[in-house]
């Protein structure tokens, strides 16, 4: 039934916004911009920062995709998209949640990190590329932090309710209230959709193997409790206090074999900042726990049980921070000490198969400790940033159930631990040449590591007869990225460009291959160097006092240069991608057309089986109209000409199969509205 409904819009404003507008304010941060806060203040930053509103996008993975052209997301059904920076994905960037780590429960990403905190909860989103955050563990190419609304004070809040093609709908309330000392702020938002259909009339499912009967069911169906407080003793302290509760039903993932029966998070953090000493303490706690079964696929046909695979996961995140900001001699510092720990558990059934410890209870446990500063000398701001970590990985072999109790000595023999220690720094240093208030010029050069996740070195999947097995590799090596980055910014009155290059060299790369020592062949893991380049650049401008026009192009490209294979081209890596948008704001009355262009891919790896991509160009259109102070009324038209496209990273790479492709949404027609009270 496509129905327009109602809700809060999500459209890209750069100059001018309401009140009455709920805005996410995106901000994408180069290393020229990692100065102190004296420094930057006053200064205009058109070009790294978006005000949006609230659209028919579902999640911040695909906001962040269709806003950045280096920023793709992995379609892997109608929500819970994933999302790779440079070509970089899964831990090899870090997510965080107002600071907090945390961690899906699916070994095969159908939760990534971005998924647990909904639209409606982010104020912010800070986007760090390349090597250079000594602040948190394991940014080895990229950190995005998603940062939470405060309450304001007084009494009010926001009533919203969006609706468009495919049964989508998104509703919700905010409400806010407090005074100097106390503010609180709730919030619910439930979203709900049936399966989309692509360009060419066909519903996600209609790709996969899902049962006749199954064909329109639920594509999913999210609910997204919260709470925070902040409390303020007096002018010199504040506390925070956050609470998050998210329960997602019924998601289905064509590009997987299984979908999700449910996932469940909890989540809490708290700060204390004490600002006359510039201390900030800050702990989390987060737990998540999914059921994904093959249920309502053709494969669980003739099983009493319901389904003839199934796998219930946990994961939980524990961590506390302690940072200080001095400033020594005309030197801005900060410094801190850090530590927490993941753990995983996953047990799966495959047919009669008792694969319990399919990821045996693994326990990360990382303490570490930074010191980071900036100098202005002239017209040159000198920075630079130095961490050294003590990360501990352990499995437990009493997890492993009867069918993968024995893969790792089938594939390694004797030679494999499941315990291992790494010890190891990282750091950065960075040089920026001011031209004038707004423009630079700056090179900076980052070294980072990431230590191999539990599924990489762990996992332990048998699975029936001539099935490949899916075994990890307890002998890999830390992952190394040394890279160079070099850019500007210029702006000249109410127009700017700013652009960025980088190469990374990658020491023991972790990437999938296929391993053959065993008893049959099994999907695994192994270090291998390689490097990938490239670069992006922006540019941004009025042409009236009410017309903008902004036009952003990503390309990157990776190579290997070593280890066991034939093609040289490293997986996963997206083609050029532009973004052209003209908008018109007068503050009453809004509208964009926006084009988006990805060129084909064919530089794939066949060792993966990965195939190329096609080209596509898309356009959407969106308008609205503040309707006093306190209402936003909208309307948008995603994918206009109804193209039948799909991403480069809309399937499964693995070195046995290429996967079910996932398309992308044909023609979305979808309406809103936001009151605020």
């Amino acid at each position: 039934m496509k129905k327009l409904l109602a809700a809060g819009l999500l459209v890209p404003a750069i100059f001018s916004f309401s009140s009455a507008q709920e805005v996410i304010k995106v901000k994408k941060i180069t290393v020229a911009e990692e100065v102190t806060e004296e420094e930057t203040k006053g200064e205009t930053r058109e070009a790294t920062e978006e005000e949006i509103k609230i659209t028919r996008q579902i999640d911040i993975g695909e906001i962040l995709s269709n806003l950045f052209p280096e920023i793709n997301h992995i379609r892997k059904g109608g929500t819970a998209n994933d999302i790779t920076v440079r070509g970089f994905g899964r831990d090899n960037i870090n997510v965080l949640l107002d600071g907090m780590r945390i961690y899906g429960a699916c070994p095969n990403r159908m939760d990534p990190a971005v998924f647990h905190m909904s639209t409606r909860q982010v104020k912010e989103v800070q986007i760090l590329e390349g090597p250079f955050d000594v602040e948190n563990q394991g940014s080895l190419a990229a950190a995005v932090n998603l940062i939470s609304k405060d309450p304001e004070k007084g009494i009010g809040g926001s009533v919203y309710f969006t609706g468009g093609y495919f049964d989508y709908m998104h509703g919700g309330f905010e409400a806010y209230g407090g005074n100097d000392k106390v503010k609180v702020l709730v919030g619910y938002s439930k979203q709900f959709s049936h399966p989309y259909k692509s360009g060419e009339g066909k519903r996600i499912t209609e790709y996969a193997n899902y049962k006749p009967s199954e064909l329109d069911h639920t594509s999913f169906n999210i609910d997204n409790v919260w709470v925070k407080t902040v409390i303020n003793p007096n002018d010199e302290n504040t506390i925070k206090i956050n609470y998050g509760f998210d329960e997602a039903k019924d998601v289905l993932y064509p590009y997987l074999m299984m979908d999700a029966v449910y996932d469940r998070t909890h989540r809490i953090n708290g700060e204390y900042e004490i600002k006359p000493l510039g201390i900030k303490i800050s702990a989390y706690w987060n737990f998540v726990k999914h059921d994904m079964q093959d249920r309502w696929r053709v494969s669980s046909s003739g099983w009493s049980r319901g389904y003839m695979m199934r796998t219930l996961a946990k994961t939980k995140t524990y961590g506390a921070k302690v940072v200080k900001s001095w400033k020594i001699g005309g030197v801005n510092l900060k410094t801190g000490i850090d530590a927490y720990l993941r753990n995983w558990k996953a047990d799966n059934v495959v047919m009669n198969l008792d694969n319990r410890g399919m990821i045996p209870d693994v326990d990360i446990k990382n303490v570490g400790a930074f010191i980071k500063g900036s100098k202005k000398v002239n017209n040159f701001i000198i920075s630079a940033g130095f961490r050294i970590d003590r990360t501990k990985s352990e499995a437990d072999p009493n997890a492993l159930g009867t069918a993968n109790s024995t893969l790792y000595s089938d594939y390694y023999g004797t030679n494999y631990s499941l315990s291992k220690t790494d010890t190891y720094p990282s750091g950065n240093v960075v040089v920026r040449y001011k031209l004038d208030k707004r423009s630079s010029v700056y090179v900076g050069f980052g070294h980072t590591v990431r230590v191999p996740d539990p599924e990489e070195r762990y996992i332990a999947l048998a699975k029936p007869m001539t099935k490949p097995n899916w075994v990890g590799n307890p002998n890999l090596k830390r992952t190394k990225n040394n890279e160079i980055d070099a850019g500007f910014e210029y702006y000249a009155g109410l127009f700017g460009i700013k652009g960025n290059i980088f190469y990374s060299d990658l020491t023991d790369y972790v990437y999938l291959y296929k391993l053959t020592t065993g008893p049959k062949p099994a999907q695994s893991y192994q270090n291998i160097d390689a490097h990938i380049y490239g670069g992006d650049i922006t540019v941004i401008g009025m042409l009236t006092d009410t017309v903008s026009v902004e036009a952003g192009a990503a390309y990157q490209r990776g190579k290997k240069d070593s280890g066991n294979y034939t093609d040289s081209d490293l997986a996963e890596i997206p083609p050029l991608k532009t973004r052209l948008a003209v908008k018109y704001d007068n503050g009453t009355v809004f509208g964009q057309i926006e084009g988006i262009y990805a060129a084909r891919q064919g530089n794939v790896d066949s060792d993966l089986q990965e195939q190329p991509t096609k080209s596509y160009y898309v356009v959407n259109i969106k308008s609205g109209i503040n309707a006093g102070n306190r209402a936003f009324i909208g309307i948008g038209i995603d994918n206009l000409f109804d193209k039948n496209y799909y991403t480069h990273l809309s399937y499964l790479r693995n070195p046995f199969s290429t996967g079910t492709k996932v398309p992308e949404p044909g023609r979305f027609v979808y309406m809103n509205v936001n009151y605020r009270f």
